[in-house]
């Protein structure tokens, strides 16, 4: 375990697979993270934080098709 951010020291298969998203050029990097992959609209991000808990909910959704691309808990330090 990587104790600063309590990850595994070695990367899975699965691991490997859902980081790709984060591999590129910067701009490539934020172009799929921003667009949505079905139509390539704008993504709208909306977060709700949780103080009590420190956890911020952040959720993607392509207005243009209605698709919920995403849903990540950030934990707060």
């Amino acid at each position: 375990m990587d104790e600063r951010n309590n990850l595994p020291s070695e990367e899975s298969t699965e691991e490997t697979e859902s980081l790709s998203q984060f591999f590129g050029t910067t701009r490539e990097v934020v172009a799929k993270y921003t667009h949505c992959s079905l139509c390539g609209a704008n993504l709208h991000f909306t977060h709700i934080t949780d103080f009590s808990k420190n956890l911020t909910q952040e959720t993607a959704r392509c207005p243009e098709c209605g698709v919920k691309a995403r849903r990540i808990v950030h934990r707060l330090q």
